[in-house]
């Protein structure tokens, strides 16, 4: 079974499981599932803290459904529990309040609003839809839940934005305007302390977007009973007991920072989803198959990928546990069209696109991260939607040299000859910059292998020999090429590293670690401005932090990424580019039968098999005829994204009420040297490239955006498929410095602390097979 579906699977079992009370909170673990629910978060700027310090002694652990034997008395073959008149055989649970006096839960109808069982009519509104687990009555104590620092916390916020409501030199506001604000920090208060309560024993309140948020108090539970405790001897006040929240600020003159008791009725809550290190522990008590899987390299989904050799094998692993069988064109997935598998502008990731405070466009970060996460790679057009077509213009001449250049290796032996095999590219600065060109399986496949000589007059290639055989104006293609490729994959690197920094607060001061650190219940799924009215964090404290990642980020891109070009801040890059830029060509070679004569090829043969690569990202231009395959964990199948982009291009053609089966569009341009207007047909493709997360992108997001698993399929009946991979991998003799691109340390995880200050030649030689295969 791979990994991700386990976690589907924890998510059913969650409602079938053993232990409903929960005890003190972990600290919640971030993994990388295929799922982007957090970045739509960070999109609407939302943030959510974790809540709890208070146990109740509440539930005792519950037993599996449909009864079983008393693991406890094995000649017993009757369950005690069918004869406790204090338990529930229906809903398999307790009876009744539960809890050690001061604090208590129970279900607020002897048999329950809401229901438990699928299906089951509800005893009140007699629905069978499943909306909650059930409606609970719970009686907290302020002391232990510390409703007094919480209150005067939230007071004080609440008032401090008021009083900028109010002409300057205002000191103190009308005593009933106090008063409301009073009344919503104690309402406040008593829905955090509930969470924290629910946190702890397995439960989450169940409310809607609208009825979730804060703008009317009271609006999530029922609250009476309320007692003030006296601050100094922790005692109820005169035993007074008041009604309701209002009543004790009007009556009982209740004060921020006061202790408060109270109770609270039909709060609709349901059972958690079960965290995935819970289901593995209840799988595997004695630890026994996670040893097993620490010797056979296997990191299991609630372990980080700790170091640089764990990252090597998780990828082994990956590539290894995908399908090996594939697809025709015509059965070959190309998603369910949802919003990661939409086609991303080119404009919308520019850094002239992001939000008039620096921080990263929303919408964008989303579909990028929903792109990358779950599917393993993003479709780009270059065009805009058909608006813009220098870039395009600049592939296709890309494309018109590649085809050039088989054509000549085919029609010329000596052109052949003359091109070295694959070397050591002298003046890259590591024995992984290969350049030349090498031939597999009697011409199946064909490499070149180019890279930027970065020194030269006008950033011409190498090897040389290959520069001889593109010509000038055949070199200047690909260098343009590539450096359309290179822009737009600098740019996905920045949003993708600033969304992880973002995700892990890598760029919050230091009031906002002492505030996670402290011991007091924290308030949970507030926005921001909210959590700025509630105290916890100033909005202007999370876009600073935005937009420092954000920075960072870009920083990142731009130092380490080697665009082959001149960077002054390394004094110690080589030459020649570390980025290669390759032609390939996958020929559907027919294989010969015992007569000598020519067999049909498959259409169905994996041509270049599955594996990551040791790269910020690899942008393919979508090719015209179809072979790379993503693989797509969240759909557990190979996509293909050239048919996508062809796809989303007949769609657009349809729209337009043009031809969906045309392979060019007709566009004019501006001709420099005759200074006057032309017709040119562009073929589709020339719109759009495929952009792969490569190892040292998911090293960048800490593991958030997994390396692409990828590979090429066979071409149908033997038509040839060209491809121009342009590989972004980082300049030598640069360092990575955590600081300087991902904030403070303590966010960062011990596989970005391990890259610390390593120079990133030495961290892709890390990733290397041989570096990390025992």
């Amino acid at each position: 079974m791979k990994w991700h579906l386990i976690f589907a699977l924890a998510v059913e079992l969650s409602m079938l499981s053993d232990a409903f009370f929960v005890g003190p909170p972990n600290p919640a673990r971030r993994l990388s599932v295929g799922g982007v629910g957090r970045y739509e978060e960070l999109a609407t700027m939302t943030r959510s803290t974790s809540t709890a310090t208070t146990t109740l002694s509440a539930y005792p652990p519950r037993k599996r459904r449909g009864g079983g034997k008393n693991k406890n008395n094995d000649d017993d073959n009757t369950n005690e529990e069918d004869d406790d008149p204090d338990y529930d055989p229906v809903l398999d649970e307790p009876k009744g309040r539960q809890g050690d006096g001061r604090n208590w839960i129970e279900k607020s109808s002897p048999i329950g609003i809401g229901k438990l069982v699928e299906g089951t009519p509800d005893v009140t509104t007699g629905e069978t839809d499943k909306e909650t687990d059930g409606n609970y009555d719970l009686g907290l104590n302020g002391v232990s839940f510390q409703t007094g620092e919480l209150s005067s916390r939230m007071y004080d916020t609440l008032m401090t934005v008021a009083m900028k409501r109010f002409p300057a030199g205002t000191t103190s506001l009308p005593s009933e305007i106090e008063d409301v604000y009073k009344l919503y920090a104690m309402d406040i208060t008593s829905k955090e302390a509930v969470k924290a309560a629910l946190d702890q024993n397995g439960l989450e309140i169940a409310l809607d977007g609208e009825e979730e948020s804060n703008e009317d108090e009271g609006m999530w539970g029922d609250i009476d009973s309320v007692q003030l405790i006296d601050p100094k001897t922790g005692k109820v006040e005169d035993d007074e007991m008041y009604e309701t929240l209002d009543d004790a600020v009007e009556q009982g003159d209740w004060e921020p920072g006061q202790p408060f008791n109270f109770v609270v009725r039909n709060v609709p809550a349901r059972l958690k989803e079960m965290d995935i290190s819970d289901f593995l522990s209840n799988l595997d008590p004695d630890g026994n198959l996670r040893g097993e899987a620490k010797e056979k390299g296997i990191t299991l989904p609630d372990e980080d990928v700790a170091s640089l050799k764990d990252l090597g094998k998780e990828c082994d692993r990956r590539v290894n546990v995908a399908p090996f069988e594939a697809e025709d064109a015509k059965t070959a997935y190309t998603g369910d069209g949802t919003k990661g598998y939409n086609i991303m502008s080119r404009s919308d990731l520019l850094r002239d696109s992001i939000g008039a405070d620096g921080t990263e466009n929303g919408s964008t970060l989303m579909h990028v991260m929903d792109a990358l996460v779950s599917h393993g790679c993003l479709v780009v057009d270059v065009t805009d939607n058909g608006t813009k077509y220098s870039d395009a213009l600049k592939l296709h001449k890309m494309w018109n040299v590649a085809s050039n250049f088989f054509d000549n290796v085919d029609g010329d032996a000596e052109v052949a000859s003359s091109l070295p095999g694959m070397q050591i590219a002298e003046g890259a600065g590591s024995p992984h910059a290969a350049v030349g060109f090498a031939q597999y399986g009697d011409g199946a496949m064909s490499f070149l292998e180019t890279r930027i000589d970065r020194d030269s007059e006008d950033r011409s290639i190498v090897p040389q020999e290959a520069a001889n055989i593109l010509g000038s104006e055949g070199v200047a293609s690909m260098v343009d090429a590539f450096d359309t490729m290179c822009d737009v994959g600098k740019d996905l690197v920045r949003v993708a590293i600033a969304a992880a920094n973002m995700e892990y607060d890598a760029f919050l001061g230091q009031s906002e670690d002492d505030l996670e650190n402290s011991d007091l219940p924290l308030i949970s799924g507030l926005t921001f401005e909210e959590e700025d009215v509630a105290g916890v964090v100033g909005e202007g404290d999370y876009v600073t932090a935005a937009k420092l990642s954000s920075d960072a980020a870009a920083l990142l891109a731009d130092e380490l990424i080697d665009d082959g070009k001149q960077n002054s801040a390394n004094s110690e890059q080589g030459i020649i580019n570390m980025s290669p830029h390759r032609l390939c060509r996958y020929q559907g070679v027919a294989k010969k039968d015992d007569d000598g004569k020519n067999k049909p090829a498959s259409s169905n043969k994996e041509t270049f098999g599955a594996h990551t690569d040791t790269s910020f990202l690899t942008l393919v231009p979508v090719a015209d005829v179809s072979g790379l395959e993503v693989f797509d964990e969240a759909a557990e199948k190979w996509l293909r994204p050239e048919l996508l982009a062809r796809q989303k291009w007949e769609e657009q053609q349809h729209e337009q009420g043009k031809d969906p089966a045309a392979q060019t569009e007709s566009i004019t341009v501006f001709d420099d040297e005759s200074g006057e207007e032309r017709k040119v047909d562009l073929p589709w493709h020339c719109r759009y490239v495929v952009a792969m997360p490569g190892e040292l992108l998911q090293i960048g997001t800490r593991n958030e955006v997994g390396a692409a698993i990828h590979r090429v399929i066979s071409v149908l009946n033997g038509e040839a498929r060209i491809s121009a991979p342009a590989l972004l991998r980082a300049r030598s003799g640069m360092r990575l410095n955590l600081s300087k691109y991902f904030g403070n340390i303590e966010t960062a995880g011990s596989l970005l602390k391990e890259c610390d200050g390593m120079n990133m030649e030495d961290i892709h030689n890390a990733l290397q097979p041989s570096s990390y295969r025992d």
